[in-house]
């Protein structure tokens, strides 16, 4: 027999309403599904949206899974400039956008990774730690990193 202390009233339950929306303060892991990609001269500002790099040498667009009702994106711009402009992260009406800025030296570099076929992204917060991987597991950030 079941004591009196142990049951629960008719009806209710210690399931609870599991919450499957995305945490954007504190950064998303996406896999990249598809990858644009254009070389350029350096001698121009590339603007996509309302993205700019100047003096770009490259760009990158990483198109990924979707996040509940938004697509998600991120953008990386390559230059000759001197000074990179920091990361960035916005959430509009149906996208989640991610933008990562890098030194032009890198861009042969991160269209091999990113064309690899489990590659990752991570967007959100206020952009600081964008990132992207060859696998999910290298972006996940540790409580005492954030």
């Amino acid at each position: 027999m079941i004591s009196p202390q142990t049951t629960r009233p008719w009806g209710k339950s210690t399931l609870k309403p599991q919450d499957f929306s995305h945490d954007w303060e504190n950064y998303v892991t996406i896999k990249v599904k598809s990858v644009r990609a254009v070389a350029l001269s350096g001698l121009h500002t590339f603007s996509q949206g309302s993205y700019s790099v100047a003096q770009a040498t490259g760009f990158i667009e990483l198109l990924g899974s979707r996040a509940g009702p938004l697509r998600t994106l991120l953008q990386i711009g390559f230059t000759n400039a001197a000074e990179l402009p920091p990361p960035g992260f916005g959430l509009y009406e149906s996208i989640a956008i991610g933008t990562l800025t890098l030194p032009a030296s890198c861009f042969g570099s991160v269209l091999q990774l990113v064309n690899n076929p489990a590659a990752h992204f991570r967007i959100g917060g206020d952009g600081r730690e964008n990132a992207i991987a060859t696998e999910a597991p290298l972006l996940q950030m540790d409580s005492a990193e954030k």
